[in-house]
């Protein structure tokens, strides 16, 4: 099974993205994460991530990273979860 969940996160300026990615990606059954940023101000940042993994990842283990770092978790914009063959079956 794979999960992919699209996050909306509130950031200070540091941790910068490539340290929060390292981070995410250390987290048990994570295989990819992708950070893009959507505003900037004074004191934070939002981005917009996607965390994709194995069938054990868990939204929890993310959003508990997410608070070592600061970061607040705003919404969980979007959450796929599919068995490994089902987009070799059915195409994207």
């Amino acid at each position: 099974m794979k999960v992919i969940y699209d996050l909306d996160v509130l950031k200070p300026h540091e941790p910068g993205n490539d340290l929060i990615a390292r981070s995410l990606k250390s987290i048990e059954g994570v295989k990819y994460v992708a950070i893009k940023i959507d505003e900037i101000d004074n004191v934070t940042t939002s981005v917009f991530i996607t965390v994709q993994g194995t069938g054990d990842l868990e939204l929890d283990d993310i959003k508990e990273k997410l608070e070592e770092l600061n970061c607040a978790l705003h919404s969980v914009d979007k959450v796929y979860i599919y068995d490994d063959d089902w987009l070799t079956d059915n195409g994207p």
